[in-house]
């Protein structure tokens, strides 16, 4: 008869390889030295303190620096019995780190998280083009960190990876998970790319400037807290007056919020790296120098 159920030691042995002393490679250097690649097994994915603050600011809830998901590849599918051939090479290489959304539910969520502060342009239903990918493919590789755990018995892997996770509690993990407040945060985020197959980055409102009331009078405050211009429109008006001049991200997201036409959907304040994020994404509107940005000479008289 085949086993479909992990014994406690199997969950202790994964335990320690994917949380308690974990083998981390970064990103960036994957496989690194590791060898036990062609096999089934479980990973753990964790984040530096940047990549979590650049989490936090998308979902809007604490994120910590550290292990934020779990998962598995090759396991059994039951109840048909059926075996799968996915190794941990493949599904970290190619479809984690060099993938795309539609084939990865870690790097979807991710996605879903980073679309703002990154600029990811959405083209279709759980899609993005291919420099959005490309752009949060460079972000794992800045932030994250990945360690592994080969099982080679697939039949009771699935089993494995419910104990594991039920242990662990990853934050960005949603699948039968407790609910959060982060996780229903998340499902909310992750509509928005699954559903809408708007090209913008975020569900903005565009309200023409000559029926806005005047900044800083008692009919703007008690407007809803929506965006009245799109971000990099915002910034396109900002460094329309600066003329020529460069302006560094901070300086401009410092603008952005004291302006207050464009305003993020949670309240929460634009950040420098949001705007790193959205000059990046209109190269035909803006220069880029390092943390510094202009208009295109051909836009700023």
């Amino acid at each position: 008869m085949r086993r479909r159920v992990s014994t406690d030691e199997e969950l202790q042995r994964a335990l320690d390889e994917l949380d308690r002393h974990p083998n981390k490679i970064p990103a960036a250097h994957w496989p690194g030295d590791l060898k036990i690649l062609d096999s089934a097994g479980l990973y753990s994915w964790w984040v530096d303190g940047k990549g979590a603050k650049n989490l936090r600011e998308g979902i809007g809830f604490p994120i910590k620096a550290g292990r934020i998901y779990a998962g598995q590849t090759g396991a059994t599918s039951w109840p048909s019995g059926r075996l799968r051939a996915a190794t941990l090479s493949r599904r970290i290489g190619r479809n984690h780190l060099r993938g795309r959304i539609r084939g990865s539910t870690f790097r979807f969520t991710l996605a879903a998280c980073l679309l703002d502060a990154l600029g990811l342009k959405i083209v279709g239903p759980k899609k993005l083009d291919k420099s959005s990918e490309r752009r949060l493919s460079e972000w794992m590789e800045l932030h994250l960190e990945v360690a592994v755990h080969a099982f080679p018995e697939r039949d009771a892997l699935k089993h494995l990876e419910h104990q594991v996770l039920t242990v662990l509690d990853p934050p960005l993990n949603l699948e039968a998970m407790r609910a959060t407040s982060v996780r229903a945060k998340i499902s909310e985020l992750r509509a928005r790319i699954a559903g809408r197959e708007s090209s913008r980055t975020e569900p903005e409102t565009i309200v023409r400037e000559r029926s806005l009331p005047a900044l800083g009078t008692e009919k703007f405050k008690k407007m809803p807290t929506r965006s009245m211009i799109t971000l990099h429109k915002e910034i396109e008006d900002i460094l329309k007056q600066q003329g020529k001049t460069w302006l560094t991200t901070a300086e401009l997201a410092k603008l952005v919020n004291k302006r207050g036409r464009y305003r993020k959907k949670d309240g929460s304040k634009v950040t420098a790296f949001q705007i790193h994020g959205r000059t990046r994404n209109y190269p035909d509107l803006f220069d880029r120098d390092g943390s510094r940005v202009r208009l295109k000479s051909s836009r700023s008289s």
